[in-house]
């Protein structure tokens, strides 16, 4: 009895360790999916002076490119008719789990005071990953430079604020009903803020915010915000 009992277990654990081991082959296989679609979205990206021409012709959702400087995020940003679909696909619309990323569905990138942008925090850092070393005081204060490009243009961005907000209940806006409405807006973000900002940011100004998933809790998000600062 007791040496099928030894047998049952080893077969249990040989099993949970052949699961374990499909498991991580599976996600190293999504990961390099991921990199070799983005690679190659890049090699086009850089064989022209205007993005958004060559871009837009692979895919019309194609709105702007997004850099942070001294991370990985450097990516075709999408817009679809809703904020699920790029959450599972690709910049070739096809499906990927580590998705795309993408703009809210309601902005308007040249009229909108507020911006929202989305992507997966992956394990190994890639799409919005690093958006979470905003969380490391050194790292906010030395690196918190990004840029857009959009039809021909770089938009630089400065970072003025970044906390980890609740899912249920931190309500994002990208319209105001007024200037005050978005001054509050903005005095919220710096309020909430996990480090002090010497930015100075009132309602002429445009902001974006850069959201991902954070695993403090349930629901949680990591958000990071930015200032624009200059167009070149």
């Amino acid at each position: 009895m007791k040496k099928f009992i030894n047998i049952c277990i080893n077969f249990i654990l040989i099993c949970v360790l052949l699961f374990s081991g499909y498991k991580i082959f599976t996600k190293l296989q999504e990961y390099r999916k991921a990199d070799t679609v983005y690679n190659d979205i890049r090699d086009k990206a850089n064989e022209t002076d205007d993005k958004s021409i060559e871009l837009s012709k692979i895919n019309p959702d194609y709105r702007a490119w997004i850099k942070v400087e001294n991370t990985n995020i450097d990516y075709p940003v999408v817009q679809s008719e809703d904020n699920e679909y790029y959450l599972t696909h690709d910049f070739n619309k096809n499906y990927l789990a580590s998705g795309s990323i993408f703009m809210d569905y309601r902005n308007d990138f040249e009229n909108d005071k507020s911006i929202l942008i989305y992507g997966h925090h992956m394990r190994n850092k890639t799409m919005f990953g690093e958006v979470l070393n905003f969380k490391k005081e050194e790292f906010f204060k030395e690196n918190n430079l990004i840029t857009i490009e959009y039809k021909g243009k770089t938009y630089t961005y400065e970072v003025f604020s970044t906390f980890v907000a609740d899912l249920s209940k931190d309500n994002l806006k990208v319209s105001f009903d007024d200037d005050e409405d978005y001054q509050d807006y903005i005095d919220y973000l710096k309020d909430r803020s996990l480090f002090d900002s010497d930015i100075e940011v009132n309602s002429n100004d445009k902001i974006i915010t850069l959201y991902t998933c954070s695993y403090e809790f349930e629901g949680a998000r990591t958000l990071a915000h930015a200032k624009l600062i200059s167009v070149k």
